[in-house]
């Protein structure tokens, strides 16, 4: 089967960049394919793309290489790095935005780039995405030893995002998260996932309790954007299996004033008491 190179950026459409990385692939491994993640990362955001990638990896063929150029500090002293993680390859700049892949549970080895002679020469000072992450891509899909990328790389070494993880209180019947993103509907993904609601369950019922975001409470989870009149709001489990607050056929970024590191809190209903035992 032939590898898969996936490539994220916060490059956008509009200009050459993402074409032109794909022509040096392409010059180097013919045969090799290439999925666009996503190229509409908010410029200089490393936080949604290492987000967006963690997502998204696990849906591609082991062995799969990743290409993730999210750079504001390209031309500078940050370093490119080779990272295998969870059996595939991910290569990006040492700046946080492989974070979940440098988690012990998944980090297998890594590389720091020291590989000159794979790269285009001369190498520009702005766009390393093109002159040096995607020739090494290419030169490993084509069956390059991830050894002769340059020294090994250890996580303790690596630039990591602070990780700010949702309270959660089951003996309260309470999660204290945040919105984490927005995505191109306006809806607002949070970091509190389907587990930790899960783990209310068990004295209370977190399905039919309240989320509150700001001034807003919206009671329930639903099971469908259409459980709500259109332009109502809801909470639903997403694709990432994390709750999300959303407005049916509308935009609730919008709508609740709401985005990134906004506060939510999940209060779990009480249980109703089951039917009496039979006897």
């Amino acid at each position: 089967m032939e590898r898969i190179i996936t490539l994220t950026t916060d490059f956008g459409l509009r200009d050459e960049y993402v074409g032109v990385m794909k022509g040096v692939i392409l010059c180097r491994a013919p045969s090799v394919g290439i999925v666009d993640l996503c190229h509409g990362i908010r410029p200089h955001d490393i936080r949604q793309a290492a987000a967006l990638l963690d997502a998204s990896y696990r849906f591609f063929p082991k062995a799969t290489i990743h290409l993730v150029v999210v750079d504001p500090g390209v031309g500078g002293n940050r370093r490119l790095i080779a990272v295998r993680a969870d059996n595939h390859w991910f290569l990006a700049p040492d700046n946080g935005v492989l974070t979940p892949m440098l988690d012990p549970k998944r980090f297998q080895a890594g590389f720091i780039l020291q590989c000159d002679h794979l790269y285009l020469n001369p190498v520009s000072a702005t766009f390393h995405g093109r002159d040096m992450l995607a020739p090494v891509a290419a030169q490993m899909a084509m069956g390059l030893n991830p050894a002769q990328l340059g020294p090994p790389l250890h996580p303790e070494q690596c630039v990591l995002l602070p990780q700010v993880k949702p309270v959660v209180d089951p003996e309260r019947g309470l999660i204290i998260g945040a919105v984490v993103d927005t995505d191109h509907f306006g809806n607002l993904r949070t970091n509190i996932a389907r587990s930790m609601l899960a783990l209310l369950a068990e004295r209370h019922d977190p399905m039919n309790g309240t989320t509150i975001i700001g001034t807003h409470s919206i009671h329930g989870i639903s099971d469908s954007y259409d459980s709500r009149e259109p332009g109502a709001p809801l909470a639903i489990i997403g694709s990432r299996d994390t709750l999300e607050i959303c407005v049916n056929l509308g935009d609730a970024a919008r709508l609740l004033k709401a985005g990134p590191n906004a506060r939510v809190l999940v209060k779990a209903a009480a249980k109703r008491p089951g039917p009496p035992p039979r006897g």
